[in-house]
């Protein structure tokens, strides 16, 4: 019987943790991550989704969240 490797195992996270734990500086610098500048001047605003807490780009004032299926219902 041919001798077999000991295999190991490397523990990932997942996406959602990814996102969590780059989140906060995506959030603090967006100008670092986004073209900010090129949004607004194309008539985008930046806003932060009252039901969900997660910033997004809208065009116009009529939407108050963020669209997400969760906080429109």
């Amino acid at each position: 019987m041919e001798n077999l490797e000991e295999v190991k195992t490397q523990a990932c996270l997942t996406t959602k943790e990814i996102k969590a734990l780059a989140r906060p500086e995506f959030e603090a610098n967006p100008d670092k991550f986004y073209p900010t500048e090129t949004l607004k001047r194309l008539g985008f605003s930046r806003h932060k989704c009252p039901i969900s807490h997660n910033f997004y780009w809208r065009a116009s004032d009529e939407r108050t969240t963020c669209g997400d299926s969760n906080c429109i219902g």
